[in-house]
């Protein structure tokens, strides 16, 4: 009972900061910004008309669905039926924002929670979050991602990306649950608030599914330890299991070997899989359905959005990932370039795996990266044709020379490397986690059967993390997500930056910092400091913090209270935002 209340306590904390910090930024929107901005003249006239019972209505500059305007349907509704209203303002739409303020870091923590316990393999002292993870760490982070800036800025805006997030969250919820029926219902109504949230619902959980169905195979006995691609296909044909390596312990030929054995043991247990993927099935079909009879992806405005192969949209998240999570990544930078022996020993990645690729790897992605940039940069004419936001002057810094965006490539290629290899874990420390025996490989060529003695160092002991599969199906998941918009707003990057920041590993405690330790009384003020700030809380998160509340206090001061005119809309106030 004790445990329960602290952590009760520790998250309601947590949850009135956030909840605070967004009244507190809501409440200065509707002072100076008392009109809609933007796009929301065309949400708040779409809000409006669903509120007079006009559903046969379409504003035609909306390409998303009315999932936004359902919601402020029920909710304004309601407060009109209790008299609480009397009139819609536009501040009352844009509450409908601030109320998944209030709603989603749940959402964060449960998922959270979730993915900790599933990387972490138990749970510890009857509370549901690993050892490996302090309470306080738990809630920091939950607390840093409710202040991601492009997604803190929308909670005071009548934008559809805050209502997108939670309803793909929910999702995930019920997926981790394995509570599918709910699952299907969320999973459709995310699709009424943005439609690529079909590759998060239905194409990212789908596969996730099967790595979860499907049997992960061990070297020693499904594989030997040094694998070739034959053997691991092989392998997982004849096992059903496929092969899946912690991150940290991968090199690029892991990522493809995963691939090949995953799709060779979901053929041979397709018929175990497929009761497990009806539900995801579903949602493509009702996907399907609903482009079918609307004749295309968006509804309104289909000439400026047009869905089109844009794969240079899958680079440029790269550099966004880094400006906004350079605390969290920041080490692994460090440990690339500088020798680790002049690293502090907590900043140590502890695997040569973890340095940059090798040459005879990076230089076939860098050139497959040029020729991204070279045939499939797409400038849409809305990116150079508004200054209001920061893309306009991201895109005029890359287009001020013909090679700029050439030059830029290898920072594409290092921070991707980066928000990749994160997902590893840092340091990686070496700890029992499962045993393998020492048996062959039984494997049939050419109808005899061969045996392959397993290797001495076959994973009897493994890291802690997450494995190649994890990565593999968000790369799939954003890179479709990404590459069918040909227009670029960093809206596009919330969901994918959520998961993957969902699934970034806190450094594992060694020694005197152990899980063990840290419930041990801490005596004196420097030494209370040095365990909140370094010794027994995550660095980074402190780190993360800092960053995140600049960045959101920088981009609500501009945008709030240095406006501009244009000279041909003279009298009306131009504002910065994402």
């Amino acid at each position: 009972m004790k445990s329960l209340r602290l952590i009760a306590e520790s998250t309601y904390t947590a949850w009135v900061f956030v909840v605070g910090l967004s009244i507190l930024w809501h409440y200065r929107i509707e002072q100076e910004v008392p009109k809609p901005y933007l796009d929301e003249f065309f949400h708040v006239q779409q809000a409006e008309l669903y509120l007079q019972g006009r559903f046969d209505e379409w504003h035609p500059k909306i390409t998303t669905p009315p999932g936004l305007y359902l919601v402020s349907l029920l909710y304004l509704g309601f407060l009109s039926v209790t008299r609480l209203i009397n009139y819609v303002h536009v501040a009352d739409l844009r509450r409908t924002n601030l109320w998944v303020a209030g709603l989603i870091p749940f959402h964060f923590w449960f998922v959270l929670n979730e993915i900790l316990v599933s990387y972490d393999g138990y749970r510890a002292d009857h509370i549901a979050f690993p050892m490996m993870w302090s309470l306080a760490e738990l809630n920091h982070a939950v607390f840093n991602i409710c202040l991601f800036p492009p997604l803190f800025f929308f909670y005071g805006l009548y934008y559809t990306d805050v209502w997108s997030a939670f309803a793909v969250l929910t999702t995930i919820q019920f997926y981790q649950r394995k509570w599918r029926k709910l699952l299907v219902a969320a999973g459709i109504a995310s699709l009424f608030f943005r439609q690529t949230n079909i590759f998060w619902v239905a194409i990212y959980l789908a596969g996730s599914e099967v790595v979860r169905e499907l049997k992960r195979g061990r070297l020693g006995i499904e594989y030997p330890s040094t694998v070739s691609v034959i053997d691991v296909v092989a392998g997982s044909w004849q096992h059903s299991c496929f092969y899946d390596p912690l991150i940290s312990h991968a090199s690029f030929e892991d990522y493809v070997k995963f691939a090949l054995s995953l799709v060779a043991a979901s053929i041979t247990g397709f018929f175990q899989l497929f009761p497990y993927l009806k539900s995801y099935l579903t949602l493509l079909a009702a996907f399907g359905l609903f482009i079918l009879r609307n004749g295309g992806v968006v509804l309104g405005d289909k000439e400026n959005h047009v869905a089109s192969l844009h794969l240079a949209q899958v680079l440029y998240i790269w550099p966004y990932f880094m400006f906004f999570s350079f605390p969290l990544l920041y080490p692994y930078i460090l440990n690339a370039f500088i020798p680790q022996s002049h690293i502090p020993p907590p900043l140590r990645t502890g695997s040569t795996r973890q340095q940059l690729p090798r040459l005879i790897i990076a230089v076939p992605i860098i050139g497959v990266m040029l020729l991204i940039v070279h045939f499939n940069t797409i400038v849409h004419p809305f990116t150079l044709a508004d200054n209001r936001h920061y893309t306009f002057y991201v895109f005029r810094l890359l287009l001020r020379h013909p090679s700029i965006k050439y030059l830029v490539v290898p920072i594409y290629f290092i921070c991707g490397w980066a928000a990749i290899t994160a997902l590893g874990g840092l340091p990686n420390v070496q700890v029992p986690l499962e045993s393998t025996t020492s048996q062959p490989l039984t494997i049939v060529r050419r109808g005899k059967r061969i045996r392959i003695p397993p290797h001495p160092s076959s994973w009897s002991v493994n890291g802690r993390g997450h494995r190649v599969s994890t990565a593999v199906m968000w790369l799939l998941a954003t890179s479709l997500s990404l590459a069918t918009a040909p227009l670029v707003e960093p809206r596009y990057f919330i969901i994918p930056w959520l998961i993957w920041r969902l699934h970034m590993p806190s450094p594992w405690p060694t020694g005197e910092e152990a899980a063990t330790k840290r419930r041990k009384r801490i005596r004196g003020f420097n030494a209370w400091c040095k365990a909140v700030f370094y010794a027994r809380h995550d660095h980074r998160l402190w780190l993360e913090t800092v960053w995140f509340l600049t960045v959101n206090w920088a981009v609500g001061y501009v945008f709030l209270y240095r406006g501009f005119e244009w000279t041909q809309e003279k009298g009306r106030v131009q504002r910065f935002m994402w």
